[in-house]
């Protein structure tokens, strides 16, 4: 009897290797889902069409929201709702975090992006969505993407400070 393409043996046998089923037919991994998320090449990030584009050596940087400023652009995003920080999504607090880029590309809000390399260094999926464009990004192109932080100390982790980093675009989000 099969499953999937992997064989099984005795009922109490294929529930315990179920979770760690590797055969050469179907190229499963033990941890192949996890794999493929960090890797930004899960389902969810194409449109249907497949609209996703890689851009390599991209310069990633933090901002973080001006709470005590007197202007509401300081602490909102581009449609004027409230930016979401890496990490009130590393707490669970948030749907996504807040990107922002070259306001000249005219990338639609909404539009959903990955970086490989945060989610390997935080071991998870790292949910990001353009949803603010800075003049001070203005020329930058595809070579430049900022990410909302928390504070100004946690703009000084190495891991939002890429030099090298590879950002994947997927299509706008669109609410189910």
């Amino acid at each position: 009897m099969t499953w999937r393409g992997c064989s099984r043996g005795t009922l109490v046998a294929s529930l315990y290797l179920l979770a760690a089923c590797s055969c050469a037919e179907t190229g499963n991994e033990a941890n192949a889902i996890f794999e493929v998320s960090l890797d930004c090449r899960e389902p969810g990030l194409a449109s249907p069409a497949g609209n996703r584009t890689t851009h390599e050596r991209v310069l990633i940087t933090a901002y973080r929201p001006l709470y005590e400023s007197d202007r509401k652009r300081d602490y909102l995003d581009a449609q004027g709702r409230k930016l979401h920080t890496l990490q009130e999504y590393l707490d669970d607090r948030a749907p996504y975090v807040s990107v922002g880029m070259d306001p000249t590309l005219a990338i639609p809000y909404g539009t959903e992006a990955c970086v490989p390399e945060l989610n390997r260094h935080f071991r998870r999926p790292v949910r990001l969505r353009v949803a603010d464009h800075h003049e001070d990004l203005r020329g930058g192109a595809y070579r430049r993407l900022e990410i909302c932080v928390r504070t100004q100390e946690d703009s000084y982790d190495d891991a939002v400070n890429l030099l090298q980093a590879t950002l994947v675009l997927g299509a706008p989000y669109s609410p189910a």
